[in-house]
């Protein structure tokens, strides 16, 4: 299996200086190469690829002027290349949307280094850090007889993290032999509400911090720019805003190991969370839950221990079905957390109603599918 582990690293200030050209030197690549395909398209040359931008890039690190490339890694350099090429093959597949700039602005910047990676006394050794190497915090160990397929140098805010990708050589395990299921229902009130009537509380740590936030934020705004005091300002900023990102990845963290760890299939429903997100009443609530990385944690983590995940049909009415008869009682306000069946007076609680509904519609999908198969196989067989 691929397994990544990230660790904290602790740059030197000449190694800072270098992290920071190979950002700025990928990133320069990819908006250059992003407008280079824009241009062959529009002219009508729809076979300009990865190896067609590569090509490119001998040409242009030749010139005097872009000789500044030749500093960073070449294989880091043609990893931007193909980063933008798997964001188009995404695009045209429809899995996600049209590649954009990239900002030197962003508080996020990465460079990713496929091969000659090393790790040892602490250190992480990669393309242009091969002297001395980079100091690292293993705050746990890489397995033993690991291959090291690629590292990613990013900086989030003010911090480095190197991220390993390996191959544990281990094979995918086979799925579980079924033998207990659940529906998870994801809310605003609460995070998470299991069919079997479990609730994760939402801890709304942006909520917690806001008046923070607000507070060193207009210091900031206040202070001169290009000054040490607006640089020391900012740093107030962007560590307030680690740490309530860092709190909720260990909440969901939590909640998905201990999910995974209990049930064999997983049914969830399917949620468009760009489009709920233009509610301006919710678009922060829904921000805060952060459901997308929850649904990719539960996913990855599933696949490592052999669990199923099944995703329902986004537009199943699940909190409008009474899950003790099936009857549908229409749509409700979000206020009304319970309410009665009208044809067997089953008092249901809203949330926990919906995940029962989940489930059963999830679990009726693989009675589906099972029977499909049967049917193909008998009339093969006759």
């Amino acid at each position: 299996m691929l397994k990544a582990y990230k660790y904290r690293i602790y740059p030197t200030k000449e190694q800072i200086t270098l992290i920071e050209k190979h950002f700025g030197s990928t990133r320069f690549l990819y908006n250059y190469f992003l407008e280079y395909r824009q241009k062959e398209y529009a002219h009508g040359n729809k076979k300009v690829g990865y190896m067609v931008t590569q090509a490119e890039l001998t040409k242009l690190k030749k010139l005097k002027e872009y000789e500044w490339l030749n500093e960073c890694g070449s294989q880091s350099l043609q990893m931007a290349l193909r980063d933008l090429d798997a964001a188009y093959s995404r695009f045209f597949k429809k899995q996600g949307e049209y590649p954009k700039f990239k900002s030197k602005k962003h508080t996020s910047q990465s460079f990713t280094a496929p091969q000659n990676i090393k790790v040892a006394n602490n250190r992480v050794y990669l393309p242009k850090f091969t002297k001395d190497g980079i100091k690292v915090k293993l705050h746990r160990e890489l397995p033993q007889n690991s291959v090291l397929k690629q590292t990613t140098i990013s900086r989030q805010n003010n911090q480095y993290f190197v991220s390993i990708l390996i191959d544990d050589n281990n094979a995918i395990p086979k799925p579980t032999k079924a033998k207990n299921a659940v529906g998870l229902d994801m809310g605003l009130t609460d995070l998470i509400i299991t069919s079997d009537g479990v609730k994760y509380p939402n801890n709304k740590y942006f909520v917690k911090s806001r008046q923070k936030l607000k507070k060193i934020q207009r210091r900031l705004s206040k202070k001169q720019k290009g000054s040490n005091n607006r640089n020391k300002a900012k740093l107030k900023v962007q560590k307030l805003h680690t740490k309530i990102s860092n709190q909720k990845k260990d909440t969901l963290h939590k909640i998905s190991n201990e999910i995974t760890n209990q049930y064999d299939i997983i049914c969830l429903e399917t949620l468009n969370v760009k489009g709920m997100q233009k509610n301006r009443r919710l678009s922060k609530s829904i921000a805060d839950v952060a459901w997308n990385e929850f649904m990719r944690q539960l996913e990855y983590k599933s696949e490592w221990k052999g669990k199923t995940v099944l995703k329902i049909d986004q537009w199943f009415p699940s909190s409008q079905i009474c899950s003790n008869c099936g009857a549908s009682s229409g749509e409700k306000e979000l206020n009304i957390r319970k309410w009665e069946c009208p044809q067997c007076h089953m008092k249901l609680d809203r949330d926990i109603n919906a995940s029962i509904n989940i489930r059963n519609y999830g679990l009726g999908q693989i009675d589906q599918r099972n029977t499909i198969v049967k049917n193909t196989v008998g009339t093969i067989g006759n």
